[in-house]
């Protein structure tokens, strides 16, 4: 009995289902950076916004479990997209600190040279221009919920980007040790 023909049905067969599942899993992975993107953004203002100051202690619950900028960062850190390096350095279009900062260093270091290839690509006024459109739109989408932040507490100048394109290259050469980051 002839064999070939049965076999090389089932070797096209599994090859175009891979080719059909990997698009939808780019899609995926695309969408989900985008809503990290999001997530970290819209994180910094509510936290930055005087009205959040008290949030923790008068509603508990506003306050439970991981912080959405935590969780973005991380989803873009560890992601399989072939754009999650370009994408982790233009996080720099955000004002970070404290552990967010820290954690954003050890994600850059980790990734090693796929960093200094995305910092070396990047533009840092369009970068800080990206920021305050998003930021913008941010505010338009909350309708009345008024965040009196300013802008320059949650985008980064162009200097500042600057300033941290060139440590991307540092943080990525240094490799994936994040003690001293």
């Amino acid at each position: 009995m002839n064999t070939t023909v049965p076999i090389s049905c089932l070797v096209l067969g599994v090859l175009l289902g891979f080719s059909v599942s990997a698009r939808p899993l780019a899609e995926r992975l695309a969408a989900d950076i985008e809503m990290a993107e999001h997530s970290i953004l819209a994180s910094l203002v509510v936290h930055k916004s005087s009205e959040s100051k008290s949030l923790c202690s008068q509603t508990p619950y506003a306050c439970v479990g991981a912080d959405g900028a935590e969780l973005g960062l991380a989803l873009i850190g560890g992601s399989r997209s072939a754009a999650a390096p370009r994408h982790l350095v233009e996080l720099s279009r955000f004002r970070m600190d404290g552990a967010l900062s820290e954690d954003y260093k050890c994600y850059l270091a980790a990734h090693g040279n796929s960093m200094v290839q995305a910092a070396s690509k990047l533009d840092a006024k369009k970068l800080a221009g990206q920021c305050m459109s998003e930021f913008a739109a941010f505010k338009r989408r909350a309708g009345p919920a008024k965040f009196d932040v300013a802008p320059e507490n949650i985008c980064s100048s162009v200097a500042d980007i600057q300033g941290s394109l060139r440590e991307v290259v540092r943080l990525a050469n240094a490799g994936g040790d994040c003690d001293g980051v």
